[in-house]
């Protein structure tokens, strides 16, 4: 790969530490392909009438935003599993978490912390 494409792939590594769900977590912002790939899980699981699946879809997605200092993902024994999330949280905790993530990864933190 050529240079100049080398650094124009390389990956976004925007790190900050913010709270989810009474944690202190290091969050990254997630890629345009991982927010659509999100988008579509949730429209297939709305199509189906899911709500679960809708639920565990936007879980899956807050625990992908979850990194270690360096934007590294964590090992899997380190976080739950979506479906251990939603047994445990409010809708409302997930939905509000869901949109900090959401804007977090969007680049809009203003209105994230709002949230």
């Amino acid at each position: 790969m050529s240079s100049l494409k080398s650094r124009l792939l390389a990956p976004d590594s925007y790190v900050e530490k913010h709270p989810l769900f009474g944690a202190e977590v290091y969050l990254r912002r997630l890629t345009i392909a991982e927010l659509d790939t999100y988008e579509q899980t949730l429209k297939k699981a709305q199509a189906s009438g899911s709500n679960t699946q809708a639920s565990i879809a936007g879980a899956n997605l807050i625990l992908q935003t979850i990194c270690n200092k360096s934007g590294q993902p964590l090992p899997t024994e380190e976080l739950p599993t979506a479906e251990e999330l939603i047994a445990t949280k409010s809708t409302h905790a997930l939905i509000e978490t869901l949109k900090f993530v959401q804007q977090f990864s969007c680049g809009s933190l203003d209105g994230a912390k709002k949230n």
